[in-house]
C-alpha cells in the first residue's frame, strides 16, 4: 500500500456487510501467515482461498497479500471504513441486480464521496422507483409518492372523463 496515496474501494464492494466480510477474510489470511512462520520447514500447508473482492481490493491498492504487515494495514483501513464511511440507504420495490448496484455505487463514489457504501432494502409498497436516505436527508422518488402528489390532477382527469 506504500505505492498508493489514496485508498481505492472497488465497485464490487457495495455495503458495510461486504467490508465486514473482507475484514474477517483479511484477519484469517493474516492469522494463517503468522502461523505459517512458526511451522517447521517442509510442513505442507495450503493458503486459504481468497475471494474475488479481496483480490480486487489488494490489486487496486497495491497490497501484497503475502505480507503480514500489509495485511494488518488493510485490516486497519477496513475497520475504520466500516465505522466512518458515508452510508446511503436505498429502498427498492424489488431486489436490484448486482450490476445495477455497482453502477449506483460507482456514481455515488464519483459524485458524493469516494468511500460511499450502500445499504439496500426492499419496500414493495413503493411500487416503482426508490427511496434514498442519508443521515440528514430523505428523498422519495417512488411511484407511490408521485401519484400521491398528483392526486388532485388524477381526480380532475377522472371527473373529466365522465
Amino acid at each position: 500500500m506504500a505505492h498508493s496515496k489514496t485508498f481505492v474501494l472497488p465497485t464490487s464492494i457495495i455495503s458495510s456487510i461486504d467490508v465486514a466480510r473482507l475484514e474477517r477474510e483479511v484477519e484469517s489470511v493474516r492469522g494463517f501467515l503468522e502461523q505459517a512462520e512458526r511451522r517447521k520447514a517442509g510442513e505442507r500447508t495450503a493458503l486459504p482461498k481468497m475471494s474475488r473482492m479481496l483480490e480486487e481490493i489488494a490489486e487496486e491498492n497495491a497490497v501484497n497479500l503475502l505480507h503480514v504487515d500489509q495485511l494488518q494495514k488493510l485490516e486497519d483501513i477496513l475497520k475504520t471504513l466500516k465505522v466512518q464511511a458515508p452510508v446511503i440507504h436505498l429502498s427498492f420495490a424489488a431486489e436490484p441486480t448486482s450490476a445495477f448496484l455497482q453502477k449506483l455505487v460507482s456514481w455515488f463514489r464519483k459524485e458524493v464521496h469516494p468511500l460511499t457504501l450502500l445499504q439496500v432494502g426492499l419496500q414493495p409498497s413503493i411500487a416503482a422507483g426508490c427511496i434514498v436516505r442519508t443521515t440528514n436527508k430523505y428523498f422519495d422518488f417512488s411511484l407511490r409518492q408521485y401519484l400521491t402528489g398528483s392526486k388532485q390532477q388524477l381526480i380532475e382527469l377522472m371527473e373529466g372523463g365522465k
